[in-house]
């Protein structure tokens, strides 16, 4: 059985459906059987789901905007 620890390095592959059938299988049990990994892969597919509807910016005037915004949001919780 898979340990808790390779769920988690398996986490993108699982959510974007990558494993080989043997590893699906084991993804399976370990999830059947552990309730903190059912609850971490929920909630990375949810991350994923979340990145994956925001809007990108298309040109490189929004991306500075969008990182000046973020420099701005980390200078002010920095002090």
């Amino acid at each position: 059985m898979l340990t808790c620890r390779e769920m988690a390095q398996l986490g993108s592959d699982i959510i974007d459906k990558q494993l080989s059938l043997g590893k699906h299988v084991a993804v399976y049990v370990h999830l059947r059987q552990c309730k903190n990994c059912r609850t971490y892969i929920k909630q990375l597919a949810l991350t994923s789901a979340v990145l994956q509807a925001l809007a990108m910016p298309t040109n490189s005037a929004e991306v500075e905007v969008t990182f000046g915004h973020i420099q701005h949001s980390i200078d002010k919780r920095s002090g």
